[in-house]
């Protein structure tokens, strides 16, 4: 795995400046929809995730490192990124440097929590999860990602990933080196060149427009690895609720083997 500066935040693509300027107090409403599952391969879900309309928070970790291990790096990540989202007053929400700020420190947090964690219990020693997260300002998201989980958007009939895979095969493909259909692909699998429970992380953080009607959806690769996103797209468009499109895509998945947890978690955007 590739190790990164410790406690570093790449702001790798941004609809706007992160200037610190307020924003208007009235804010889009939101709804959520999640769900999570362990598939039919495995016998435990070392998934977490955690979604709140009020607190404007979505959270989805895969843990990784054994059922122990991974579960434990999953709940934490979710709880000290949750935790320190909720202490930011109302006030805080208008202010786009401050939410920037307090999110990379619960992620940075969370990372530490995970590898103090892992220093007690050596049976833990290889724990770690990835992690995705969206905060919803009035008329802004910030997203913050580590792993190879991801975040799209859907809007004006397409979808888009917002997120980019941390992964061995991702970062290949990038640098053009590495075809993603050919075998060595598919051998090389899912390993993840970032996570939290590393001694070094480096975080990506993005600032994206919220626009009415947009969508936004988290997921672990148990989801995006077995349903394509234009098959997402059409799943969100066709459903009657966002708990309807959650039911539907995880009971795809597991038609389509179910080889890993399965989570997804949806957000949209309400004039």
């Amino acid at each position: 795995m590739s190790l990164h500066d410790p406690h570093s935040a790449s702001a790798r693509q941004q609809s706007r400046p992160a200037s610190g300027h307020f924003v208007g107090i009235s804010a889009l409403k939101l709804q959520m929809a999640a769900m999570t599952h362990k598939g039919r391969v495995r016998e435990h879900n070392e998934d977490a995730l955690y979604f709140d309309e009020r607190d404007r928070v979505t959270i989805v970790c895969d843990g990784m490192g054994g059922h122990a291990g991974g579960h434990i790096a999953s709940e934490l990540a979710v709880q000290v990124v949750s935790n320190g989202l909720r202490q930011l007053r109302p006030a805080d929400w208008l202010d786009e440097e401050r939410v920037i700020e307090v999110m990379k420190n619960a992620v940075f947090g969370a990372n530490d929590h995970i590898l103090s964690r892992a220093r007690i219990d050596p049976a833990l020693s290889d724990m770690g999860t990835t992690l995705v997260a969206c905060a919803f300002m009035g008329d802004r998201v910030i997203t913050t990602n580590v792993g190879d989980s991801r975040i799209y958007r859907l809007a004006g009939g397409t979808i888009e990933q917002i997120s980019q895979d941390h992964s061995l095969v991702a970062e290949r493909v990038r640098a053009g080196v590495l075809d993603p259909d050919s075998d060595e692909a598919n051998l090389l699998g899912n390993i993840v060149t970032r996570a939290l429970g590393m001694e070094q992380v480096t975080i990506d953080i993005t600032v994206e427009d919220l626009i009415p009607g947009d969508v936004y959806l988290l997921c672990s690769d148990g989801l995006s690895d077995l349903i394509s996103e234009e098959e997402m797209l059409a799943i969100v468009q066709r459903a009657n609720s966002l708990e309807q499109a959650c039911v539907t895509m995880v009971d795809l998945a597991n038609q389509r083997g179910g080889i890993d947890n399965i989570t997804v978690a949806l957000a949209r955007s309400d004039a």
